[in-house]
């Protein structure tokens, strides 16, 4: 994994700034149940700190101006207004994120995570989105994989310790029971297999759908996904076990936004109404 940098702060204004978008967090005009929920220490800080790794478009990533933008940046600023909130959107190692929120350093993580049995251990979640893993290949498919079965003997890059990592060591293990090969692993940080893919020095990504997708509209023909769609499992927004009130009213929030359409708007702007939910989940991962 990369360098693990000290925490960033983004924003913390009175207006919380995305891109273009200005999100005033102006106070509630009628009831607000998630408001009202907001635990007295957070309310009094006035501020929902995010943990993100800004390294996963169309997620999280920086522009050209070193601004963040992606799908989590502006579902944040949108659940922290509801929460009459503003918003500390902060760059942190993927490795630090689950120690940074389970020790109260951050309220939350919104980073492209998945929700899953053994992360409930350390936290809880607000699921928010669901999606599966994807095989990507170089344009043309010159090697021929045809999807995360295909990837026996070849060599096969990922970013280290997600759910895609354990989808491949899985698949390894088919792949040896089956009489083939396993495949070379290599685990990298979010964003790296890329332009080793495009030079040929591997020979497949395992990565989550829409980050693959996103790569191939944006890599000129250079990739393409491989094979389907698997294992849609539910992303969540990552809190400390022990901080169920601050969870119950992101989930409160979380319902505001999807009530009022907020929230398929912004999945909508970034093409991912396929990947939406209607309700608020805790913890439905497995």
């Amino acid at each position: 994994m990369r360098v693990k940098p000290a925490l960033t702060m983004l924003a913390v204004v009175s207006a919380v700034l995305v891109g273009s978008a200005t999100y005033t967090n102006a106070a509630p005009t009628g009831p607000n149940p998630a408001a009202a929920a907001v635990p007295a220490d957070v309310r009094q800080a006035g501020t929902l700190v995010v943990a993100s790794e800004i390294a996963y478009p169309p997620f999280e990533y920086y522009d050209d101006q070193k601004r963040p933008q992606g799908i989590d940046v502006e579902l944040a600023a949108a659940l922290a207004e509801r929460l009459n909130l503003r918003l500390d959107f902060r760059n942190v190692a993927w490795d630090d994120l689950i120690p940074t929120v389970a020790g109260h350093k951050a309220d939350a993580i919104m980073s492209g995570m998945t929700d899953n049995a053994e992360r409930q251990q350390k936290l809880t979640y607000v699921d928010y989105l669901i999606e599966g893993s994807q095989v990507v290949v170089a344009g043309g498919n010159p090697r021929h994989i045809g999807g995360i079965d295909g990837i026996c003997g070849h060599r096969v890059a990922l970013q280290a310790d997600t759910t895609q990592d354990d989808l491949a060591q899985a698949q390894s293990d088919l792949c040896a029971a089956a009489g083939r090969p396993r495949p070379t692993i290599s685990g990298l940080g979010s964003g790296e297999a890329y332009p080793l893919l495009k030079a040929g020095r591997i020979d497949a990504i395992v990565d989550g759908y829409t980050s693959a997708a996103s790569q191939v509209k944006e890599g000129n023909g250079g990739f393409e996904l491989a094979g389907v769609q698997v294992e849609a499992s539910p992303m969540g927004i990552g809190i400390a076990r022990d901080r169920t009130d601050l969870r119950h009213a992101v989930q409160l929030a979380l319902r505001e936004i999807i009530a009022d359409g907020t929230y398929l708007r912004i999945l909508d702007k970034w093409g991912l109404k396929a990947e939406a939910l209607t309700t608020a989940a805790i913890d439905g991962g497995v």
